[in-house]
């Protein structure tokens, strides 16, 4: 609709493009001082939103929004009370050693599940 008022489409989402650049651009500039800056500063970030995107769908809006639940809720569930529930089978010692190594490992086995039942994720559409 704007396109037919003259508007060029093509240059306004380049120009919207060019400003969110600028402006991530320009936080970078300044959260860079109080924290330190590194090349791989958010691979953690990036590694659990592509397990997110996997466990809900490929393309999915609401297989993110319900894979992010998920994901937040394993995580959460696991580094509190999994050291608890390992004790229930383990040493105390043994039990606090690797309830943080099992807990971090948590959301790629679910993730590893959940491809295994259902490789186009939960609310991803199956291709032909």
């Amino acid at each position: 609709m704007v396109q037919a008022l003259g508007v060029d489409i093509r240059m306004l989402f380049t120009l919207v493009f060019a400003a969110g650049a600028a402006m991530a651009g320009l936080a970078g500039l300044m959260i860079a001082p109080i924290t330190e800056a590194s090349i791989g500063m958010g691979n953690e970030i990036l590694i659990v939103a592509f397990v997110v995107i996997v466990i809900g769908g490929i393309g999915s809006v609401q297989g993110a929004f319900f894979g992010a639940m998920l994901v937040g809720l394993i995580d959460t569930l696991g580094r509190s009370f999994l050291d608890d529930f390992l004790r229930l089978f383990l040493s105390h010692q043994a039990a606090e050693t690797s309830a943080p190594a099992i807990s971090a490992m948590l959301i790629y086995i679910l993730m590893a599940v959940i491809l295994t039942l259902r490789p186009q994720g939960l609310f991803g559409v199956r291709s032909s």
